[in-house]
């Protein structure tokens, strides 16, 4: 839904490390309550009268029964792989287990999103049995001049609807219509899924109390519900309304509409203002009107009824909503919360449109301007979910993980039935390491938001994870149904490819998911649609390096720097490309200098977690959401039968704001020909600290050791040197410490400091050709002797101090970086010639 979409934009940014939430375990035999908006009333084995209830966390067992309330609506977890959403009025009643178990649907509409086995679950009526296989499907009993029918519409996967007298298969987007007694036979018309599951779609609050002129005896007659309004609990204001109360005025019926909406309920609010007189309400009153009206379109992405420009501070909001839904490219979003802006303007006590503006900032990644906003915002309102889950957020990009799982479960406790809240949390459990709880929590989001593409995205995603292939393909590709251009669905895709070294399609996919980046724009500003094409890029470079093609790989991933230099993702996949490129030997540098800048550019740029610090670890996944605080350890051998040995081994570590990783790289060759041989060792040392959401220092620490033969690359294979030797050791070598300000998207900057030093040593025993050497005066010797061996031994030693300091400055079309560089070492070198009679200096 609008509201929820900006949420695409912040959670790539968010980076969060939140906590285990609390959760039992459920039994195979049990459905629970995890989602309830309103009241329920359960009939324990069926026994009447139940027991009303608006709690979550009920277990429903064989034998009972449970029926929705009026403008209620609930989730039911049937198992960690199938949700159950049943909208008002809906009755059903759970059957005893068997296999499959059952549940018996009496009355009302219910939406199933099943991703268990095939044929573990299946949906009882009176006309017949549904087989549920994997499948996504809506269900409603109808009854007409006492005639009841049975409806079925299948979203995606397959159904088999069977009775007494027949059996019918049903796949994507088909649909039937029976009575009992009649053979299921396919309806001859489609439907529209928007149409079928409007009952599930969320709707955000717009309406602003004070442009409602309600009556004094009205504020007074509905006091408790317009307090909780006032407070953000939409549905506490929904259930304090009073029963059976019919609005008595035009501004009261409007009010009516508004709480309906927080629940789902279209329909009758539709009907509600219909019931306008027609010409009769005032102008103000036609706004608001019309402004609800918006808002509805925008969820149904339908043409907007206003006619004439927002002026109202409702007005205002429900429009900043409608321009976001339009995705007319890149100033949707801009102006989106420009109208958003003006509403918390034009009413400073509106704590909704506070809110709505400290989504749009952080959707633009303006942390500091959206928690001014939210705070403002929750001082208002202090029991709006939307903004309990947006601190929820923020305060995880803050790696604030218990306040973050706080505030998520606070937004739960308020409205279970909110998608980001279930979304936040579940992207915390599996940071957390607990797969199936995320999972499950993702699972449950995308049965509240059944049309939002993004939802199914990680929930695709998090099944990879999980090893699902199968079942994470079919999530990516609903989502690329709902929205065709999203190119998250075919991000993740590619990724998911490439793990599993499906190298062409991985590719392919990627490219389309750079083909759609910018059709993405109304949930991102330009220039976060420019991280986007540079991680993009990135990525398709470090697949082309999966199928040897280096040298494209580093043209790629420069790419990506260019589209967005501050994009630590793209620093670290260059350098990766680069690496890929490094002689194995290292005793020729030609790629080392751009291989290490790169490498330490993406490792300030990022944030703790962002990269992983180890040499030996490729590139993380398109977002942090999917890691969690571990140690870790990784080893590679290799031994060739010609006596060369590689090892490489990492261990490395997070926790919270801390990072570290310590990295080896061994390697011993004996050569191909006469003195060749190696012994090379490296070892580095990495430390990454977070001091604030702005603030990261690295220290970084390197020690080598390298002795080697003639290893230099001939024309003339037979031209090598046979006593020739080179000894280089950094004992430590290198120190270096680097600061990173993050200041806003796109203003960074970068100090770094360090100590080099080095010790190189060579020489050759059987020297023949001429050899010009300086000595202190400045005067040149040319020492003859073509023909007659010379012993040569050469040593260098130099210790260099530098600093570095580079600002960026990265706006939507431009780019520019600053330097200062300061260095300032010691060098000492010393030549000594040996005849076999005695030495020459």
């Amino acid at each position: 839904m609008p509201s929820n979409l900006v949420f695409g934009a912040l959670l790539v940014m968010a980076g969060s490390t939140p906590a285990q939430p609390t959760s039992g375990t459920q039994a195979a035999s049990d459905v629970s309550i995890v989602s309830l908006q309103g009241t329920v009333e359960i009939f324990r084995e069926g026994k009447r009268p139940g027991v009303r209830t608006s709690l979550t966390g009920e277990t429903l067992r064989a034998g009972d029964g449970l029926l929705v309330g009026t403008n209620s609506r609930v989730i039911l977890r049937w198992t960690d792989q199938s949700v159950v959403s049943l909208g008002p009025l809906t009755e059903i009643e759970i059957r005893p287990v068997q296999a499959p178990s059952g549940l018996f649907l009496l009355r009302g509409i219910l939406s199933f999103l099943h991703r268990d086995e095939p044929g573990r679950i299946r949906i009882i009526t009176r006309g017949g049995t549904a087989g549920v296989r994997g499948t996504e499907f809506v269900m409603e009993i109808e009854t007409v001049n006492n005639v009841e029918r049975t409806k079925l519409f299948l979203i995606d996967g397959e159904v088999e609807y069977t009775n007494q007298v027949g059996r019918l298969v049903l796949t994507n987007d088909q649909s039937t219509t029976l009575e009992a007694g009649q053979a299921p036979l396919p309806s001859g018309v489609g439907f529209i899924a928007n149409n079928v599951l409007q009952w599930a779609f969320y709707y955000p609050a717009v309406l602003d109390l004070r442009d409602l002129p309600l009556t004094a005896t009205e504020e007074q007659s509905i006091a408790t519900s317009l307090a909780a309004y006032r407070d953000g609990d939409l549905l506490r204001a929904l259930a304090a309304y009073p029963t059976g109360r019919q609005p008595v005025s035009d501004a009261e019926r409007i009010y009516w509409a508004g709480l309906l909406l927080s629940v789902g309920q279209v329909q009758p609010a539709e009907a509600a203002l219909a019931a306008l007189p027609a010409g009769e309400p005032s102008q103000q009153l036609r706004r608001l009107a019309t402004a609800l009206r918006q808002l509805i379109a925008a969820v149904k992405l339908q043409p907007s009824p206003a006619t004439v420009e927002p002026r109202l501070p409702t007005e205002l909001l429900a429009a900043s909503y409608y321009v976001q839904s339009r995705a007319l490219g890149d100033d949707s979003l801009k102006a989106a919360l420009r109208l958003a802006r003006q509403a918390a303007a034009d009413s400073p006590e509106f704590g909704l449109a506070w809110t709505r503006v400290a989504e749009l900032e952080f959707s633009f990644g303006r942390t500091r301007r959206a928690l001014e906003a939210l705070q403002k915002g929750l001082g208002l309102s202090p029991s709006n979910a939307q903004a309990l889950a947006l601190q929820g957020y923020l305060l995880a990009a803050r790696n604030e993980t218990r306040k973050a799982l706080d505030s998520f479960e606070q937004a739960l406790a308020i409205d279970s039935g909110l998608g980001n809240a279930w979304l936040g949390r579940g992207l915390c459990r599996l940071r957390k390491g607990d797969r199936e709880g995320g999972r499950e929590d993702l699972l449950v989001a995308a049965a509240l938001e059944p049309q939002r593409a993004l939802l199914r995205s990680y929930l695709g995603k998090a099944y990879a994870n999980a090893g699902q292939s199968q079942r994470a393909f079919q999530e990516l590709q609903r989502a690329r149904q709902l929205d065709p251009a999203d190119p998250t669905a075919w991000l993740y895709s590619a990724l998911i490819n490439r793990e599993e070294n499906r190298i062409n399609p991985a590719a392919s996919d990627l490219e389309k998911s750079i083909e759609l980046n910018d059709n993405r724009a109304v949930y991102r500003s330009s220039l976060l649609l420019d991280q986007d094409r540079a991680v993009r890029s990135s990525s398709l470079a470090g697949i082309y390096r999966s199928a040897n093609m280096n040298e494209v790989a580093a043209r790629e991933a420069g790419r990506a720097v260019s589209d967005d230099y501050a994009n630590y993702s793209s620093h670290l996949f260059l350098s990766e490309s680069y690496n890929a490129l490094r002689d194995p030997t290292r005793f020729n540098l030609r790629y080392e200098t751009p291989w290490f800048s790169e490498w330490l550019l993406a490792n300030l740029l990022s944030p703790v977690g962002g990269t992983p610090l180890s040499q030996q670890i490729s590139q993380q996944e398109y977002s942090r959401l999917f890691e969690k605080d571990r140690l870790g350890l990784v080893s590679q051998t290799e031994y060739r039968s010609d006596g060369q040995v590689r090892e490489v081994a990492s261990q490395f570590g997070r926790y919270h704001n801390s990072a570290y990783a310590i990295d080896v790289d061994y390697q011993h060759n004996n050569g191909v020909r006469p003195n060749n041989e190696l012994d090379r060792l490296e070892l580095y040392t990495t430390f990454k600290q977070q001091l604030t959401p702005q603030d990261s220092v690295l220290l970084l620490a390197k020690l080598q050791q390298y002795h080697s033969g003639d290893n230099f690359q001939y024309y003339q294979p037979s031209s090598f040197r046979t006593n020739f030797y080179y000894n280089e050791y950094q004992s430590p070598g290198a120190l270096f410490v680097g600061y990173h300000r993050d200041w806003t998207p796109g203003v960074h900057t970068l100090l770094l400091g360090g100590r080099l030093a080095n010790d190189q040593r060579e020489g050759d025993q059987n020297v023949t050709n001429y050899l010009v050497v300086r000595d202190p005066s400045g005067a040149v010797n040319q020492l003859a002797g073509a023909g007659v061996p010379w012993d040569v031994k050469y040593r260098s030693e130099f210790e260099i101090w530098g600093g570095e300091l580079n600002q960026i400055l990265q706006s939507e079309r431009h780019t520019l970086v600053f330097g200062a560089r300061y260095q300032s070492g010691t060098f000492d070198s010393s030549d000594q010639l040996q005849l076999s009679a005695g030495s020459l200096a």
